[in-house]
């Protein structure tokens, strides 16, 4: 798992530039990046579900993640995200890890066109994680630790 530019684009429509903390738009225009921590992409067996109170509603496999926030890549039927409560995050290497109801904000959630087909559509979403819990953040730190590759150091940076 490499990291992405250190907390660069996970999106494949920006391009990264030489610039440490920032990207170029398709146009050329300059976007600077405001995560916080820096993003690794993830290993396979990583997943992340969508959930309303009592029910799961998407569920899809981590793209990316940090400390911060993750982007996942899912199957939907319509792109309505606006009854999502929470996510529930799990993967399974050595053994089985999870973090459940990690409170996030939606920050995209587009289609992905070549992935999709008739009334199905591939979507990709990026969240940022809201007020972890101490709990949360020790799971999390794990999580990121477990499904990052050998040769990524990953270095959980506290604000």
């Amino acid at each position: 798992m490499d990291s992405i530019n250190d907390g660069g684009p996970a999106d494949p429509g920006l391009f990264p530039c030489a610039c440490p903390r920032g990207f170029i738009l398709p146009g050329g225009e300059m976007h600077e990046d405001k995560r916080k921590f820096r993003r690794f992409k993830a290993r396979e067996g990583a997943f992340a579900a969508f959930i309303r109170p009592n029910e799961l509603v998407n569920m899809g496999q981590i793209q990316d993640i940090s400390a911060g926030g993750l982007c996942v890549r899912y199957l939907a039927t319509d792109n309505s995200n606006d009854e999502w409560s929470a996510i529930k995050i799990f993967g399974c290497r050595d053994r089985f890890l999870h973090l459940d109801r990690v409170k996030c904000r939606i920050v995209y959630n587009h289609e992905v066109p070549e992935g999709s087909w008739e009334q199905i559509s591939t979507r990709k979403c990026g969240v940022e994680f809201n007020d972890l819990s101490v709990k949360h953040q020790s799971i999390l730190e794990e999580f990121i630790g477990c499904f990052a590759s050998a040769d990524s150091k990953v270095e959980i940076l506290r604000v």
